[in-house]
């Protein structure tokens, strides 16, 4: 039979999700723990697929593996998740088609980036995002140029901006991906965000015939794969995991709450030294 499994992890501690030798990575940690509970040995063999790769230091919420077993007794996200490291985790599954392909079959994507920008011109951000929405070639916002007779035609069908004090959230659904495209993406809005560039510039960046540039990427700790959507697939949550991973990942928003006012009290302090040398002790 065939698996489909829900799962999160902790980007920052992995060097991306697709298996490398000798380099920790999401796919590394699930096949040491398959491999464990027995479910099986050769990735290859049970036709273990994924919705996508992410880079080293992007998170994921909503990726979905899939993968045949001859028992699916053992693929309980609960069990599962008692041999994995707490910085991955599976919360909900799916028995599906023997024809499933997680990447292949998915209707679309999405993805979340947030971003602290102080000063950010959030209108002209608004603005700009507008243009993404419909089909574009991306190949100004990919690291990966066309070839083979792959096209970066990609069709948006979503952006969703949303300003909380000096953090920006900015979700974008569609079809799907190319390589960087999202990180790429919030490094143009940034910089019409920023007065650095024109509108008429993003709109340009968006007709690679017409013009051609090369842009760095955002951090990629900023980014989250929220979801990714299929045509009659139901997953399953398993509510034992749900409340385990929502205490686990409140243990670590309190960890970086903590971190993040012990970096604010640092520049406060520094902010407020007028850079005089200390008196000396009589």
């Amino acid at each position: 039979m065939r698996v489909a499994l829900k799962l999160g992890y902790i980007g920052s501690e992995y060097r991306g999700s697709q298996y490398q030798k000798n380099v920790r990575t999401v796919e590394g940690d699930l096949f040491r723990a398959f491999r464990k509970m027995g479910l099986f040995d050769n990735p290859r063999e049970a036709r273990f697929a994924s919705a996508g790769r992410t880079d080293a230091g992007v998170h994921a919420i909503g990726q979905v593996v899939a993968f045949d077993v001859e028992d699916t007794k053992q693929t309980l996200p609960r069990i599962i998740n008692s041999h994995l490291p707490d910085t991955i985790f599976v919360w909900a599954r799916a028995i599906v088609d023997d024809s499933f392909d997680p990447r292949r079959d998915a209707l679309s994507r999405e993805y979340r980036y947030v971003l602290y920008a102080e000063g950010l011109n959030i209108s002209r951000v608004r603005e700009a995002a507008k243009l993404l929405v419909g089909t574009h070639d991306f190949s100004n916002f990919t690291r990966k140029p066309e070839k083979d007779g792959k096209s970066n035609l990609r069709t948006v069908e979503r952006v969703e901006i949303r300003v909380e004090g000096p953090v920006v959230t900015i979700d974008i659904s569609a079809n799907s991906f190319t390589w960087n495209m999202v990180r790429n993406i919030i490094s143009g809005l940034e910089k019409v965000g920023y007065m650095e560039r024109e509108i008429e510039w993003f709109e340009d960046m968006l007709n690679p015939e017409k013009y051609e540039e090369h842009l760095e990427p955002s951090p990629p700790y900023g980014l989250i794969l929220k979801d990714v959507k299929y045509r009659d697939v139901n997953f399953e949550v398993d509510e034992y995991s749900r409340k385990r991973i929502m205490m686990m990942l409140k243990n670590h928003f309190r960890y970086h709450t903590v971190i993040s006012k012990i970096f604010e009290c640092m520049m406060d302090e520094i902010e407020r030294s007028d850079g005089s040398e200390p008196e000396n002790l009589q």
